[in-house]
């Protein structure tokens, strides 16, 4: 068939688009042979003269038309909305009565993909075009169904994934697949050719969730003073109080300290996740490449500084948020010496 209808979830809706575009050869046609329309500020005969045009230089023409069949819903206690001026008043299709006989007669080489949300069963235009259209459903899927997802579009990404991992993310994922396909890619980085487990899953969670706090500590002892500036303002309004904050640059000077021990010593790489007290690689390989670049001295100047602003703050000398401030400004000017 010329014509399909895609509604339900977008994530669902946009794979499935690709799919049919790519079965028919149509991903690559000619921009001259594509055409994009919004159902409500669209009519029957503008659609129905650009699918009867044959493509030109190319094998198809790709016709979408977004958001059509919605407007054929009823407000509840409103009677019938009308988002189009062509939807007469006398019928529930109004002026696009017809569009079923108008898609037979349509020419093999066009493809016409009409995309909408989730529809009803009742909606007036999708029983109409039952038998000139497939017709696709995709409801965002959950419980088992978004299970089984996850599992599947992780397979697709060239990994696996535990039971007990699929159980964190249905739990904190929700509904968003846009989002979770995100978290699965970084999830398949992550684990580096390995299972993902729950352990991955929460670590890589608990580092998303902090890694403005660690973009602010990496800017103050980088020497990047207006950057560090910038994210501790930003952790401020997201409701980070300053004892947070120094906590998080203490642990990262500890991390340091503890690097510079294993540089010095010559510990080896498979030793240094537990001389460092992490299992995350990712802080292993940060912590060491900032070690590398700072010397002891520096290191116990830099915790000096911060214990005194600690101590300014506790004893109420300064606000909280100038000695932030002012921490920021003397870790970065000490990188820059």
């Amino acid at each position: 068939m010329p014509a399909h209808v895609l509604h339900g979830d977008s994530y669902l809706v946009k794979r499935r688009l690709s799919r049919l575009e790519a079965e028919a050869g149509a991903e690559d046609v000619l921009d001259a042979n594509r055409h994009r329309l919004m159902g409500p500020q669209t009519n029957l005969n503008e659609l129905v003269a650009i699918c009867n045009a044959l493509p030109f230089m190319d094998s198809h023409r790709l016709v979408v038309v977004e958001g059509l069949l919605a407007t054929f819903e009823r407000r509840p206690g409103r009677g019938r909305r009308r988002s189009s001026d062509n939807q007469a008043s006398g019928g529930a299709l109004g002026t696009w009565e017809g569009l079923d006989r108008a898609i037979a007669g349509m020419p093999d080489t066009t493809l016409l993909i009409f995309l909408d949300a989730t529809l009803p069963d009742t909606n007036p235009m999708l029983q109409h075009l039952r038998e000139a259209a497939e017709i696709h459903g995709s409801p965002t899927p959950s419980g088992e169904a978004l299970a089984r997802w996850i599992k599947a579009t992780v397979e697709e990404k060239g990994a696996s994934i535990s039971p007990s991992a699929i159980g964190s993310l249905t739990e904190m994922g929700g509904g968003d697949l846009w989002s979770l396909d995100n978290e699965l890619e970084k999830l398949s980085l992550f684990a580096a050719g390995a299972r993902i487990e729950e352990s991955h899953v929460n670590e890589l969670v608990h580092l998303a969730r902090e890694s403005n706090v660690f973009a602010a500590v990496d800017a103050m002892i980088d020497g990047r003073q207006s950057v560090a500036l910038s994210l501790l303002h930003e952790l401020r309004q997201d409701g980070k109080e300053a004892p947070y904050i120094i906590s998080m640059v203490e642990r990262q000077l500890r991390l340091m300290a503890l690097a510079r021990d294993a540089v010095d010593r010559e510990i080896p790489q498979r030793e240094l996740g537990s001389h460092l007290g992490t299992n995350s690689q990712f802080v292993v390989r940060k912590s060491m490449e900032q070690a590398r670049r700072h010397s002891w001295s520096d290191i116990m100047w830099r915790y000096q500084r911060l214990l005194d602003a600690d101590l300014a703050i506790k004893q109420g000398k300064l606000e909280p948020g100038l000695a932030l401030e002012l921490l920021a400004a003397d870790q970065a000017d000490r990188s820059r010496r």
